[in-house]
């Protein structure tokens, strides 16, 4: 067939035509939403609509860029969904108003019974509607804890051998029933216990078991778990006496004081004990509907998130697993690209603030507390964590932890993460940094773990952070924990105070601890069990007493030939090879190598000093600022020593505070 010229003329230009049509740029798209507003308006400024959900639906007639603006006030029940079609959004709060998203519900119709109040909230019996944090006048209150303080001891055992993770977990597996049973002294508990409503916290070692009840015998003081124990309780007892605790939740025996509250699933009830001066008509209580406020569906990109605050979600009662990572968060998403979550408040919610897995991710000066689970836990490339407060996590599961990560080039920087039972960050990713930021108050419970922790990373960079811990606290925070499988990792710049463990290295290869200063009012532990080729170089150690613990050059002399598999691995491990430039001074003059094979004693010694290193005082100044000089000038010269301030560390924080907290200055 042959175009003839005119129809070729014709054709041609209606492709021109329709080329331009398609390259011409949609205008952004901007709807209001406003509590005062009817999902029936137009959405404009002036006649907004009621709902987010609403606004979404509309904006995803378009394929260009769309806004839309919160107003001032509060949101209830929201549940947001979004997915490919919501791309280049950006969903923020007019101005600086702070809109509060919930992902629950007002509860109403408060009836007085005794010192309690109570509301009706049908759908609770069977789970149907189950939640574990309840907010009172925008506060998280207690839930009711029995005993109200420290934990019962129950009489299970459970004596077998932890192998470690790599080497598979238990020497022997557990049993069904040695995870679903808890024998109780029976002074402890009453034989009227309500199963329906009751719920136990199991303690083990870095982590612990929610779990309800289906049973209980009376006779022979056992109670029969509805769900697996993470591990059998009882074990890790040995070695840590929490591991032998529980504690009861949400009955009425737990509500010993005002401000409390449990949820009665029998009779499908909410109690709340006011506390004084809370007027039964002005109390405004808010129990979470949902396990996320904001969803991200898969393939979702170019989001922007900002200016709310976001409260009130649930979990399941499941086992939550290693540092609670089973639990969602109020903002959740898979395969997420893109995406910048802006000056945002997250706050009293059941499980995580934010949990993610995706690339090019960004979390920005946003203050995330009050968490049941943790803060952030995130899998994925290019993340960037910075500027935010993260703090009072771990209220509900105290695995939990302020960041867990991992993944390939990602960035945790300028965050000042505080008050938890767990680690600070545990886990970043390889090839990633850590930098600039401040952890304290961390590991009030849980054992194991650190202020920043990592498992299995590769050419990871920690450097120019703060860690800060009470000296009578008995907590060894072990400050910058590089764990199994950890290589080419970095530690440089750091700082810590009263860790009594700033450097615990396991079953490392090839790491380097440079220039950091470790300062501890009482004694210090440098410890590296089952790590090879380590460099510690031109680090100022300043305690009572230092102890190194780790293997040397001649510990696989010593080594046990009947070890496993995964730990005859590590029996040529040799320890620190390089000692060069450092500055130890211990004020009792004790400075002790304490040699291991695998984790076995073989000797302690006086440590030599090796390649430079010396032992007296570093005449530190400016340790109360964080800004670091020496009065002996040339010692530090000599040594190569890089002395610097960390007060651009944390966010907005007030260093010299904290370190007048945590340090004690009559020590020198």
């Amino acid at each position: 067939m042959k175009f003839k010229p005119r129809f070729l003329l014709f054709a041609c230009s209606a492709v021109l035509v329709l080329l331009i049509f398609s390259c011409e740029k949609q205008d952004p798209l901007f709807l209001y939403v406003s509590t005062t507003g009817l999902d029936t308006n137009i959405g404009s400024e002036a006649e907004p609509f009621l709902t987010i959900e609403k606004a979404l639906a509309e904006s995803r007639k378009s394929n260009g860029e769309k806004n839309i603006v919160v107003k001032e006030g509060s949101y209830f029940n929201v549940n947001l969904e979004l997915g490919r079609s919501d791309s280049n959004l950006t969903l923020r709060a007019e101005g600086d108003k702070k809109p509060i998203l919930y992902g629950g519900q007002k509860i109403t119709n408060f009836k007085a019974e005794g010192d309690f109040v109570y509301a009706d909230v049908a759908g609770t019996r069977h789970r149907e509607w189950d939640f574990r944090v309840v907010e009172v006048n925008g506060e998280i209150r207690e839930r009711a804890r029995f005993p109200e303080k420290g934990a019962f001891t129950h009489l299970n055992e459970f004596d077998v051998r932890w192998l470690s993770s790599e080497a598979g977990g238990w020497e022997r597996k557990p049993t069904q029933l040695e995870k679903t049973t808890l024998k109780y002294n029976p002074e402890d508990l009453s034989e009227t216990l309500d199963v329906n409503n009751a719920e136990l916290t199991i303690y083990h070692e870095w982590d612990e078991t929610l779990v309800g009840l289906k049973g209980h015998d009376v006779a022979n003081n056992i109670l029969h778990f509805d769900n697996e124990s993470q591990h059998p309780p009882g074990a890790f007892a040995k070695r840590n006496p929490n591991a032998q605790t529980y504690v009861v939740w949400n009955t009425v025996e737990g509500m010993t004081k005002p401000g409390s509250w449990y949820l009665d699933r029998t009779r499908e009830r909410l109690y709340y004990w006011p506390k004084e001066g809370e007027s039964i008509s002005e109390l405004e209580i808010v129990v979470p509907r949902f396990q996320n406020i904001i969803k991200f569906n898969n393939g979702i990109k170019n989001v922007t998130i900002s200016g709310f605050t976001l409260a009130s979600t649930t979990t399941k009662l499941v086992t939550g697993g290693y540092a609670a990572l089973k639990f969602e968060g109020a903002i959740s998403g898979k395969d997420i690209r893109n995406i910048s979550l802006e000056n945002l408040t997250i706050k009293n919610v059941g499980g995580w603030g934010v949990k993610f897995s995706g690339k090019d991710v960004s979390i920005n000066g946003c203050d995330i507390k009050n968490c049941g689970a943790g803060a952030i836990s995130y899998r994925g490339k290019n993340v960037k964590i910075n500027n935010n407060k993260l703090h009072d996590i771990g209220l509900v599961y105290s695995s939990a932890v302020g960041i867990i990560g991992n993944g390939d080039s990602n960035t945790i920087s300028h965050n000042e993460i505080y008050n938890m039972p767990y680690c600070g960050i545990n886990g970043i990713g390889s090839n990633s940094l850590v930098e600039g930021n401040i952890i304290h108050n961390i590991k009030t419970f849980m054992q194991d773990g650190g202020a920043i922790y990592m498992f299995g990373h590769k050419n990871t960079v920690v450097r120019n952070n703060v860690v800060l811990s009470k000296p009578d606290s008995g907590i060894k925070v072990y400050a910058y924990y590089l764990d199994e499988g950890c290589k080419n990792c970095v530690v440089e710049h750091n700082v810590s105070y009263n860790a009594m463990v700033p450097v615990q290295a396991h079953m490392t290869k090839a790491c380097r601890y440079e220039n950091n200063i470790f300062i501890d009012e009482g004694d210090q532990v440098i410890a590296y069990a089952n790590s090879s080729d380590l460099s510690f170089k031109k680090n100022i150690l300043i305690a009572n007493s230092i102890d190194f613990k780790g293997p040397d050059k001649s510990s696989p002399d010593f080594v046990k030939k009947e070890s496993n598999r995964v730990m005859k691995s590590y029996s040529s491990a040799i320890g620190i090879t390089s000692w060069e430039n450092n500055i130890f001074y211990s004020v009792s003059d004790t400075i002790n190598l304490n040699q291991l094979a695998q984790y076995e004693l073989v000797k302690k010694k006086p440590l030599k000093a090796l390649d430079g290193t010396v032992f007296e005082s570093p005449e530190l100044q400016g340790v109360m600022e964080g800004n670091f000089s020496s009065s002996n000038k040339a010692l530090i010269t000599s040594k190569d020593i890089h002395l610097q301030s960390f007060s651009s560390a944390g966010w907005n924080s007030d260093l010299p505070g904290l370190i007048s907290i945590y340090y004690n200055p009559d020590f020198d």
